[in-house]
């Protein structure tokens, strides 16, 4: 028994580990390959997403189809690589997968670029920051348009501890100056106000995208002070914001 135990352990100390002979020209062979086909994937894949872009730029009802297109885009790789002569004999799952994942991504990057400024505007102006400025001939207080937890609204809310009805008045001796910062991704062709039911005035560019107009307080009539402000973008997405009205005494 001793002696078959001697014999087990001098045929282990025997045993010596061979690695697998490393053939390098196959392996740059794959290497080069994957990697071609990668780049014939991504700019397979950019194609799909100009199209899928410039169908959505043309009517944005049609953007969905970009799903559409993607799908088409992915089951059609297989007859791509055909054409284009890649060898997909040798393909495991991880190669269909990552190709895949490198066409969806770059078709998005694609849809998403083309869909927006500057190759296109979608988006409406934004008006916020609404302030309402009166000057007494003395001092200014600034009446804020913000949203007020405790009343669950929107409401007109003075910086300084006064009551609202006792800050604007129709006199003379006061200027009511409306401002709101108004912005848009491209580029803003109007920013209008309409005081009551007048008609649209053009507002006054103060700078850092903020907007104003002027009002004397002798313009103004008791009661309530109600305005709408309409801003317009180069490709005609228009704004239109109105706050409740500022009591005038």
């Amino acid at each position: 028994m001793a002696k078959k135990r001697k014999k087990d352990k001098e045929e282990k100390e025997e045993y010596e580990f061979k690695p697998p002979t490393f053939d390098e020209k196959e392996f740059l062979e794959k290497e080069l390959r994957d990697t071609k086909t990668v780049l014939f994937t991504i700019g397979y894949a950019a194609l799909f997403g100009l199209i899928a872009g410039l169908i959505a730029n043309l009517d944005q009802d049609l953007a969905m189809i970009g799903l559409i297109i993607v799908i088409g885009g992915l089951i059609s790789l297989k007859y791509f690589y055909s054409v284009i002569k890649v060898d997909t004999t040798q393909f495991q799952k991880k190669n269909w997968a990552g190709n895949a994942i490198w066409f969806f991504f770059t078709f998005l990057a694609i849809w998403v670029l083309l869909f927006n400024y500057p190759f296109a505007d979608h988006a409406d102006p934004s008006v916020r920051d609404v302030v309402v400025w009166v000057y007494d001939g003395d001092s200014y207080t600034a009446i804020d348009y913000k949203y007020v937890d405790t009343a669950g609204s929107y409401a007109w809310v003075p910086r300084d501890d006064v009551a609202l009805n006792t800050i604007v008045h129709a006199s003379s001796n006061y200027t009511v100056n409306i401002t709101a910062r108004i912005a848009d991704n491209g580029h803003l062709e109007t920013a209008r106000i309409v005081i009551g039911g007048g008609t649209y005035i053009p507002m006054t560019y103060e700078g850092n995208h903020r907007y104003g107009y002027q009002i004397d307080g002798a313009d103004l009539s008791s009661g309530l002070l109600s305005f709408t402000i309409e801003a317009t973008d180069e490709v005609e997405n228009v704004t239109t914001f109105t706050p409740v009205s500022i009591p005038v005494v």
